[in-house]
């Protein structure tokens, strides 16, 4: 048995609190309470969850007193509380502190199944008459059922994937238990230890040094009873459990317990855990949470400081299949790997939404990426695969991360129209596109005025007036303003070239190719190109 949120709703404490959203998560069990007094979100909160080790399954007590006005910082404290395996939020002084409790709170709380319990309004009740109920309730049920191995892994199990890992299983083991864990490999070397309390300063190399099979030892001063126990699973050879408690020894079933939960923890969760680790990093930067990225990223030692560089992989397909069940995509994580490893110290990569992004560091060694990029992109088409690679560097936050990608998607079928012999593109280019789709998507006058300088190109004949259009367009967009390359490009001579680009330069009455002069003709030539490309596909419009 464990005590549930409706359990404890029966309280004499809760009896007249209203639940207002998370009605699904009321059966979710109750391991403690916990009061979160700095409701502010800056860096100084991130920074006291950063250096907090939650283990999920607490019941959270707030006035909001900080942002009792500011329901976006309301709705974003609710959110760290669920990354972080929070299972409610009791809801003090409404009325009093926090004027009112906003609509868009409880629609959050109510899409995250996550309890929002309001207490009586207008009433100033005390913290403590909770707590202590709560808690009552909390160690009578340990008392009275023994049998924790259940309530741990299912704990556990409601923890985001990221969570869930030998470390919390014995952060867990080692709070219900009230003993110090050292797990060690068959070679005695340290795999994972938590210690109880939690500020207790026990050396665990010191003490698998010393330790020599008895039943007491004494460590730092300290005096503790001291159980070595195997742990077998079926993937890995056995494991040691070292069991260190002061005072009464553990029982029989207790150590039996404990280790049938890391039993089933490591064969349940430990088999695969660094590719869910690199999933939900993925996800958290992404969708622009910096609070569950850093905690991942801590948890698991991966440098997110330094990763400052983001590619946009998104391959071409006509079908629904989402792209995380294709083989295109397990061969383009495979190649870029190959590509990047051997220049890039950090590299996250996973499929997010139909594509796949790539996050990696600034090493002196890395250097110019475009030269790599363009390598990757020539071995995915090899592979008889069609994609773009999207380049953003100097990323500062996920912020921009997130503004980047939705640039992205957003722009990447417009990129694709301006260079469509390009497979690489730059952040420049994607944002430029960007501009194009915006004044395409305000109609025909817009459309009209960006390529209204075209207007100047002059000639006794329509189809001399379209070869000037033609080059200039060339050599604008493809050839990078090269002669030699539009002459191959357009398989002409390059003199016909320099002579078509001096009657250009004769009608707009500027160099073509200084800047800013020629802005106004990259727009219109990609303006033109856009449309072509798509009247000769029989459409009025591309499909933006």
């Amino acid at each position: 048995m464990s005590v549930t949120i409706t359990d404890l709703l029966r309280l004499p404490c809760l009896r007249e609190a209203k639940v207002l959203a998370g009605f699904r998560g009321l059966k979710k069990t109750v391991a403690s309470i916990s009061v979160l007094e700095y409701t502010i979100t800056n860096e100084l909160q991130e920074d006291l969850l950063n250096n907090i080790e939650f283990l999920g399954s607490e019941l959270v007590i707030t006035a909001f007193a900080n942002v009792k006005d500011d329901v976006e910082s309301q709705c974003v404290n609710i959110k760290r509380l669920v990354e972080i395996g929070e299972v409610g939020l009791i809801l003090y002084y409404v009325g009093i502190v926090m004027p009112k409790v906003d609509k868009r709170l409880i629609e959050l709380a109510d899409a995250l199944d996550f309890p929002l319990i309001c207490m009586p309004e207008n009433r100033p009740v005390r913290y403590s008459e909770a707590i202590s109920e709560i808690m009552e309730a909390i160690f009578k049920d340990r008392t009275t059922d023994s049998h924790f191995q259940t309530e741990i892994v299912e704990r556990i199990s409601l923890l985001p994937l990221y969570q869930r890992s030998i470390s919390t299983a014995m952060r867990m083991l080692s709070d219900r238990t009230r003993s110090s864990l050292l797990l060690t490999d068959n070679y005695g070397h340290l795999i994972n230890n938590a210690n109880w309390p939690h500020t207790l300063k026990l050396d665990a190399e010191e003490f698998l040094s010393r330790y020599d099979g008895g039943c007491l030892c004494d460590l730092d001063g300290q005096s503790f009873i001291a159980r070595r126990v195997s742990v077998n699973n079926v993937s890995s050879d056995t494991l040691d459990l070292y069991i260190l408690k002061q005072g009464e020894p553990l029982t029989d079933d207790d150590e039996r317990q404990i280790v049938e939960v890391l039993r089933l923890c490591i064969n349940l969760w430990n088999r695969g855990h660094g590719d869910y680790v690199l999933s939900e990093l993925v996800q958290a930067i992404m969708r622009d949470e910096p609070f569950k990225m850093r905690r991942i990223a801590d948890a698991f030692k991966v440098d997110v400081a330094s990763i400052h560089n983001m590619w946009i992989i998104t391959p071409l397909n006509d079908d629904n299949i989402p792209l995380r069940r294709r083989g295109d995509a397990r061969t383009i994580m495979s190649l870029l790997k190959k590509e990047l490893s051997h220049i890039c110290n950090t590299i996250v990569t996973d499929v997010y939404e139909q594509s796949i992004v790539v996050f990696m560091d600034d090493t002196k060694e890395s250097g110019e990426l475009l030269p790599h990029a363009l390598s990757l992109a020539e071995a995915i088409e090899a592979e008889n695969i069609q994609a773009t690679i999207s380049l953003y560097p100097c990323l500062q936050d996920t912020a921009q991360v997130r503004s980047a990608y939705l640039n992205t998607q957003e722009a990447i079928s417009t990129a694709q129209y301006i260079y469509p012999r390009k497979k690489v593109f730059i952040q420049q280019e994607i944002t430029f596109a960007g501009d194009c789709k915006a004044i395409l998507d305000n109609g025909e006058k817009a459309v009209q005025a960006g390529m209204e300088i075209l207007n100047r190109l002059n000639s006794d004949k329509q189809k001399q007036k379209e070869d000037l259009c033609d080059t200039l367009t060339v050599y604008l967009l493809d050839a990078n303003s090269d002669v030699d390359s539009c002459a191959r490009r357009m398989f002409l001579h390059r003199n016909t070239i320099k002579y078509r680009l001096l009657r250009i330069e004769e009608q707009m009455l500027c160099k073509v190719g200084h800047m800013p002069e020629t802005i106004d003709m990259y727009r219109a030539v990609a303006l033109r190109r856009i449309l072509e490309s798509n009247r000769c596909r029989g459409g009025i419009m591309p499909p933006l």
